[in-house]
This record gives structure tokens, C-alpha cells and sequence, in this order.
């Protein structure tokens, strides 16, 4: 113990007077079941790291779904209560509840997303990046929690404490029969890959912009079922230095998704609109807090009893932990603003950032 003080304190001494790196905004992403498998905006950096310069970040990100269609909480059936587990029987008759409606889903998993991403600097004006995802879908660990903390602050959302908990269950209905099941955990997999580009087009005393490319090239399907097209995502990411203790990041994206295989096109996935607008604290050099709001245009196009065409919004709030100027933590928790069926409830997160 006393040596890791020393070992942290050290590297604090050893930092005081040498810059930190400006970290940016977060890539927050909406862990939603239906967007596994297309790309979904996150916020980029707008700051290149300098002609030859790399930077490594791993981020962890555990995520909690409890949502199902509207419909089903406007008419649930008489047995859907008193913790009842949701095997295949019991999606079963859900499912035979609703003979008429064209698109019913039920969501109650737990998705942890790891993520590696490296980003070199080009030239003084342009980074290009690369981020290698693996997911593993399971139980709900954090059932409990969340629905403490619902209980405690006087907001509980329905549904959570008709159903057991811990379960990963995945399904979708169409007309009163069961179109898609996943029952149980599924092990950790590789995802799509991400590639980018940063090109800074303005750099000015206190702001600067630049343009954000990324592509999504469609190698791996999502729950063993989807895959998707070739995603292209453009946009805007910035940033504005008010006073010399505080930056304002801010930036917008329009993705486009490719059609993909015939279980993923029947999801009627459309394009999308994504926006982030963060505010960083930087009073104190080792530990910096911020916030960040998040945007999401809605993502499907419109279907009875669903809101999966509306735009969701989600906070993100952490801090950043300076080791020295090369090595940073993040640590943050995202929660859902909104609530249109179309958004995790909560997610934590984790990152350690190396630039050399």
C-alpha cells in the first residue's frame, strides 16, 4: 500500500508543470440491443496528437438493458408478474398476447464491450485511428443496484419487478410468434471494426474544428443472426477553451447504414443523427471532472407499438485521472434521460489512455 502511494505520488511530482493531454470528449455510445450490430455515433477528439504521435486507450463498458415495446407495458398479460422467468415457454405466450401487432420486442440482458483503439498522427493536422471491439451478452449483475436506486429515489420502472432477475433474454415478435430468441450468455466475440480519420480544418486561440470520418466494415453478426451493411458515418467535432479551468467540446455526425443480410434489413434500420455537447473542468491538473450529453436520432423507421424511430438523449459524467502526461483514467457512469424504449438504462465505464 505504501508503495503505491509512493509510486502515485511520484508520478504526480514528476508531472507538476508538464502538460497533460486534452482528452476530448468521451466516446459514449448507446448500448441498446438493436444497435449492436450497425455502427453508432461516438464523439471523436477533435485535438490531433501530432505528426508521429500514438495514443492507446482500453475502455471497459458494462451495461444493463431491461426494455420491451410499449405495448406490452400499456397491456401486459394477467400472468406477467411476481418475478417470472422468461424462458422460451413463457416468450411463448407473451408472444401468443399479441396476435395482431406487426413488431413486438423484449430485451433483458447485460452487455459488457471492451474496446482497444489506437490512433497515430499523421501529420500535424491529421490522425487516422483503428478500434477493435469483443462483447460478451450475459445476466444481470446489476439488477439489484438499479432497482435499489429506483426505489430509493421514487422512480421505478415497470417491469422490473414482474420478471426475475439476472436473465439474458433477447426476442423479438411479429403477429403473435416469436421471430428471433437468444436465451442464456453468450460468450465473449469479436465485433465490427472501426476506422477513422481526424482532419483539423481551424485552429484558433481559445477554439478549434475539425472534420470526422469513420467507417464500418461489416466482418462479424451480431447474436449469431445479424449482420449488417457497410456503415459510413461523416461529421463535426470541436472545441472552445472559455477560460483557461474549463473547454466545451461539441460535434455532430450523420451515419448511413448499408443493407445488410435479410435478419437485419427485416429490422428496417434507417440512418441516424448523432451529437455530443461536453463540458470539461480543468482547475486542478491531476483530477478533472466533466459532463457530456449525448443525442441520438432515432434509428428504425416508424412501427406500431415501438419507438425505436424517436431521438434518445443520455448523460455521461466522470472524471479523468492524470497519472502523468502520458498516462490518464477515466472513470464515468451514462445513464438514460429519455425514456422511448430505445436506450440502455445505465452503463459504467472505464479507460486508461497512453499517448507517446
Amino acid at each position: 500500500m505504501r508503495a503505491t502511494l509512493a509510486l502515485a505520488l511520484g508520478l504526480s511530482l514528476q508531472a507538476q508543470g508538464t502538460a497533460y493531454p486534452e482528452m476530448g470528449p468521451l466516446p459514449t455510445r448507446n448500448m441498446f440491443t438493436l444497435l449492436q450490430a450497425p455502427m453508432t455515433y461516438q464523439p471523436q477528439a477533435p485535438r490531433p496528437i501530432g505528426p508521429g504521435g500514438w495514443q492507446i486507450t482500453l475502455t471497459h463498458v458494462r451495461a444493463n438493458i431491461f426494455e420491451f415495446s410499449e405495448l406490452i407495458k400499456d397491456h401486459p398479460p394477467s400472468w406477467f408478474q411476481g418475478r417470472h422467468r422468461m424462458d422460451r415457454a413463457s416468450l411463448e405466450a407473451l408472444a401468443a398476447a399479441y396476435p395482431n401487432a406487426p413488431f413486438v420486442f423484449y430485451f433483458d440482458e447485460e452487455i459488457s464491450r471492451t474496446t482497444l483503439q489506437v490512433r497515430h498522427g499523421l501529420t500535424s493536422r491529421t490522425d487516422v485511428w483503428a478500434e477493435m471491439p469483443v462483447e460478451r451478452h450475459g445476466g444481470g449483475d446489476l439488477d439489484g443496484p438499479i432497482e435499489a436506486f429506483h426505489k430509493t429515489f421514487g422512480f421505478a420502472q415497470w417491469g422490473r419487478t414482474e420478471v426475475a432477475r439476472g436473465q439474458a433474454t433477447v426476442a423479438t415478435i411479429r403477429y403473435g410468434r416469436l421471430d428471433f430468441v437468444r436465451e442464456g450468455s453468450q460468450p465473449t466475440r469479436l465485433q465490427d471494426p472501426l476506422l477513422g480519420l481526424v482532419h483539423l480544418i481551424h485552429q484558433g486561440q481559445t477554439t478549434g474544428l475539425s472534420v470526422t470520418f469513420t467507417v464500418k466494415p461489416p466482418l462479424t453478426r451480431s447474436y449469431g443472426s445479424f449482420q449488417s451493411g457497410w456503415d459510413l458515418e461523416g461529421g463535426l467535432s470541436g472545441w472552445w477553451q472559455p477560460t483557461s479551468t474549463q473547454v466545451v467540446y461539441a460535434g455532430a455526425a450523420y451515419t448511413h447504414r448499408g443493407r445488410g443480410n435479410a435478419a437485419y434489413n427485416h429490422l428496417d434500420y434507417t440512418s441516424d443523427l448523432g451529437a455530443h455537447l461536453t463540458w470539461q473542468g480543468r482547475r486542478d491538473k491531476t483530477v478533472q471532472p466533466f459532463v457530456q450529453l449525448y443525442f441520438l436520432s432515432g434509428f428504425s423507421s416508424p412501427q406500431p407499438f415501438a419507438k425505436l424511430h424517436d431521438g434518445s438523449l443520455q448523460h455521461d459524467l466522470g472524471f479523468h485521472v492524470h497519472l502523468d502526461p502520458r498516462a490518464t483514467l477515466t472513470f464515468r457512469y451514462v445513464n438514460n434521460i429519455t425514456h422511448n424504449e430505445n436506450t440502455d438504462d445505465a452503463s459504467f465505464a472505464a479507460s486508461l489512455t497512453w499517448r507517446f
